[in-house]
């Protein structure tokens, strides 16, 4: 069973991936939460204790999301475009500014969340880019540091300060265009091949 604290976490994740960090007051939470402020109080000390355990249980659960793909993916190719679909659902789950708010507001909040799982997850990128040179499917030149950051640094780029929605181009278009750009050049041949069908796929999804 869940306890207190618990239910206070999802209950005020869910309203600071709504409605950002900035506008959500204790108040609002202990109203969404059915319980009083003096409740919140016992648990966490200020607003910013919590939001940090929210961030926390946001970028856990993503984590485990990423380390069941990398488990279970036949290949590093499948498990990039696994990771990018998981990675488009969480933030899509969140307010378009959140981060940025965290990042404005709460600098070492950010500095001790944000950047910390953001940096997991260019290693676990790095580690895949590595491991498809030893199967041959990422070509000898390329350095799995510089495309794991051109990858997620993109991938930013489209979900979360949307540079295309002014040209009138989704975000799922866009993130197919970017990372068939991006991705193709690194690829040998029987690489291209496994990257062609897994386009087809996320097109069609």
């Amino acid at each position: 069973m869940s306890t207190t604290k618990d239910r206070l976490i999802v209950c005020a994740a869910t309203l600071f991936a709504e409605r950002g960090c900035k506008a959500i007051t204790m108040d609002d939470i202990a109203s969404s939460a059915g319980m009083s402020k003096r409740t919140i109080y016992e648990n966490f000390a200020d607003k910013g204790e919590l939001l940090e355990a929210c961030l926390h249980y946001f970028f856990e659960y993503h984590e485990l999301d990423i380390r069941k793909i990398l488990q279970s993916s036949d290949n590093i190719i499948s498990a990039i475009f696994k990771m990018l679909e998981n990675t488009s659902k969480f933030f899509f789950q969140l307010r378009f500014n959140f981060l940025n708010e965290v990042q404005k507001y709460y600098p070492e909040i950010y500095g001790n969340t944000v950047k910390v799982y953001r940096q997991q997850y260019l290693d676990n990128t790095e580690k895949l880019l590595q491991k498809g040179k030893q199967e041959e499917i990422i070509e000898d030149f390329i350095n799995p540091k510089i495309m794991s950051v051109l990858i997620n640094e993109v991938s930013n780029l489209v979900l979360q300060k949307n540079i295309f929605a002014d040209y009138g181009i989704d975000k799922k278009t866009a993130m197919d265009a970017c990372m068939g750009c991006i991705t193709r050049g690194m690829f040998t041949a029987k690489g291209r091949q496994i990257l062609d069908k897994h386009l087809d796929d996320f097109r069609r999804t």
